[in-house]
């Protein structure tokens, strides 16, 4: 609509439709190549298509009865594979795990047979030895520094050693032994829901493991480390004491497979163990692309030795001589690599080619501005004076309290607090560790804050600052986990205490949100948190970059920016499922923040100005492909940010006056501004100042805070 064309209600506008899914393919494949798990999709693959060439040229491989066999022996070994994941995490290798191994077995069969201990001591002394092996190896890597290959070499020899010697005179009397005992029985053939006991104890592992690396410190400490064992130490984590217990536990898991082998042999060899390291190495080389540290990918390590087990299974069966089968192993060992490692190191190209998805977006015409079109009247913002030049960076709001006092965020994650009544003392209120965007006072005087890239929080004070929310329920339509809160950016606070705010883009970041400006799709949402229930909604999906909030004066409505339709939305606040209406459209800039006037009105920022080439382009998603892929992005086409301009606008929506600076000018890209006792503070994300403009004829009493909760 025009300036001049404004209805008498807000709730008879014309409602926006939003779509319920945004759905393409370029989409798809992003969303597909973004996510953790398809790093394993190689492994994955290779493991299904051996699934069916064994389906095809052995009959009944799969029948209950051999699968059965199959993950009885598969059990023990997979938990040796879980020990050595462990440690590959931590950024270490255990080239010991098949002499222990051994020496485990040989524990465990010498406490049955000849000790005659009950089960339930062996088991606990079968994962003590296994322990024990494991402090040798961690206190030889954690504690004096070895190196872990050349450490864990030597206790590989070591053990290996000791259990020839030990089971020379033991293992005789053993085979001899005819002890039998129902609980021993039950851990070596007894069935559970139809499958081996010992396959559930693995299963159960892997979970445990799988909830570690992802939930708990001591996991996060193993991936840490392994990672960037520098970074690790900076942050405080007790470095020699993680690799010291990482060892210590991937010993005890060792013990474990140890003790499930001999109850399920009740017998052991002189090759017990040998080549076992190099076995599950090669399944987790399979799984990993590689020895990757800092990655706790249980799935993905146990898809890769699930495809070495089957293949060396397989081809035994089959009747091939065991050489061949290691060369053969070794080959599609080779050849799976190679796949898997050009496949990641395509993956971040095919993802940045794919991540960028435009789609044709037709803007309204651009409004009749009259003599209030930027260079038709004097530059208003010109007779701006500056506050704190050179003391703040990147201050995309500002807000006063009831006593004056001005608050702003910084780039570097402050929120500042510029004293009245000069404002010239410039203090650090608080550090929130993100990037301080949209702001507002609730109730009890409190400043609420959105940060980009952390969420929702509270300051009661000075310094004292809590998280109200970082999440909102996932939208099943997308194939992305868009439950974190990636880009809060403005809020305001209705008259019972729910907190509106806009997540402008579920898709880019603070560094590349104007990116999604130029992708010109709805991957924008406004979310609702509910302080009585701690409770966070999302109250209306697919949006176009949705910036600036704000309740009506009468509280009965809620005005919401589209900075990429350079439009204002409403929403009726006690029908806010019906979803938005039109309020503004067809503005001549990219609109951000949008506030009360002390006249029933709003204050409406303008960051950059439209253009004809640009509204052009939008319409264009070819064209913006081909521009992302063959121009640097400092000659992308994007708004002119070299205006800067603020709209006033009557409460219907009528736009009343402009203010604009000079192209030269000192306020460029206008983000924010408030009103307060007769001037306007003007703010900007690029900007290293504050704009204090005196308005004639406004009410020099109105404060925000008293037209929100008036005392």
């Amino acid at each position: 609509m025009s300036s001049t064309d404004a209805p008498t209600s807000i709730s008879t506008r014309a409602r926006l439709k939003t779509p319920l899914a945004v759905v393409s393919f370029r989409r798809v494949v992003s969303d597909l190549l973004n996510r953790n798990w398809i790093e394993g999709a190689i492994p994955f693959i290779a493991f299904f298509i051996l699934v069916a060439v064994v389906l095809t040229t052995t009959d009944d491989y799969f029948s209950l009865s051999n699968l059965n066999t199959l993950t009885r022996y598969f059990s023990d070994v997979a938990l040796v594979l879980l020990a050595m994941l462990l440690v590959v995490a931590i950024g270490g290798i255990d080239l010991s795990v098949g002499s222990n191994y051994a020496l485990c077995v040989l524990a465990s069969l010498y406490l049955f047979h000849i000790v005659e201990l009950p089960t339930f001591l062996v088991l606990p002394l079968a994962i003590l030895c296994g322990a024990a092996v494991g402090l040798i190896n961690g206190i030889l890597t954690g504690v004096l520094g070895c190196g872990a290959l050349l450490a864990t070499l030597g206790t590989m020899i070591t053990f290996r050693g000791l259990f020839v010697i030990c089971s020379q005179a033991s293992l005789v009397e053993i085979s001899t032994s005819f002890r039998a005992d129902p609980v021993w029985d039950f851990f070596g053939f007894d069935d559970f829901f139809g499958m081996p006991f010992s396959f559930w104890i693995f299963a159960a592992v892997a979970v445990v493991l799988y909830l570690m690396f992802r939930h708990s410190r001591f996991g996060w400490h193993i991936l840490a480390v392994g990672g960037n064992r520098k970074a690790a130490r900076h942050a405080g984590v007790p470095i020699n004491r993680v690799i010291l217990l990482t060892y210590v536990a991937a010993g005890a898991l060792v013990g474990f497979a140890g003790f499930l082998y001999a109850a399920r042999e009740n017998s052991a060899g002189s090759d017990t163990g040998v080549g076992l390291e190099f076995f599950v190495l090669t399944g987790l080389v399979v799984g990993l692309g590689g020895f990757v540290p800092g990655r706790g990918s249980v799935f993905n390590a146990l898809i890769g030795f699930a495809t070495i087990f089957l293949l060396n299974n397989a081809l035994r069966n089959a009747g091939f001589r065991g050489d061949f089968v290691q060369a053969s192993m070794g080959f599609i060992l080779v050849a799976v690599l190679a796949i898997d490692m050009k496949y990641r190191k395509e993956r971040h190209r095919l993802l940045a080619r794919a991540y960028l998805d435009p789609a044709p977006l037709a803007l309204a015409p651009v409004m009749e501005l009259g003599d209030l079109a930027p260079g038709k009247g004097a530059n208003k913002l010109a007779e701006a004076t500056l506050i704190a030049a050179g003391k703040i960076d990147g201050p995309e709001d500002v807000i006063l309290d009831r006593e004056g006092h001005l608050y702003c965020g910084t780039r570097d994650g402050r929120i500042m607090r510029l004293r009245a009544p000069d404002y010239t003392e410039v203090e650090t209120f608080a550090k929130t560790g993100g990037r301080p965007l949209g702001m507002a006072f609730d109730a009890e005087d409190r400043l609420v804050v959105c940060i980009a890239g952390m969420g929702l929080y509270r300051l009661s004070g000075a310094g004292e600052i809590e998280r109200l929310t970082s999440q909102t329920a996932r939208s099943w339509t997308s194939l992305e986990d868009d439950r974190a809160i990636r880009m809060a950016d403005d809020l305001d606070i209705a008259p019972d205490g729910r907190i509106f705010f806009s997540d402008a883009t579920k898709r880019y970041e603070m560094e590349t949100w104007a990116v999604d400006l130029l992708e010109g799709r709805p991957n924008g949402r406004l979310l609702c948190y509910d302080p009585k229930t701690g409770a966070t909604t999302t109250v209306c999906d697919h949006l176009h970059f949705p910036n600036g909030v704000c309740v009506s004066h009468d509280g009965r409505h809620l005005l919401v920016v589209s900075t990429t339709l350079c439009s204002v939305m409403s929403f009726d606040l006690d029908r806010i499922e019906d979803g938005p209406r039109e309020f503004i459209t067809g503005l001549p800039g990219y609109p951000d923040n949008i506030n009360r006037a002390s006249d029933g009105g709003y204050w409406i920022a303008l960051a950059g100005m439209r253009s004809p080439a640009l509204d052009l382009a939008m319409q264009d998603p070819a064209l913006r492909v081909r521009m992302a892929k063959r121009v640097p992005p400092t000659n992308w086409l994007f708004a002119n940010l070299n205006v800067g301009g603020v709209l006033k606008c009557s409460a219907n929506g009528t736009i009343e006056d402009a203010y604009w600076d000079a192209p030269e000018g000192p306020l460029y890209m206008i983000t924010s501004m408030r009103e307060h006792r007769g001037a306007l503070f003007l703010a900007g994300v690029l900007n290293d100042k504050i704009g204090r403009l005196a308005l004639t004829g406004a009410d020099p009493a109105w404060t925000a805070p008293n037209s929100y909760w008036p005392r």
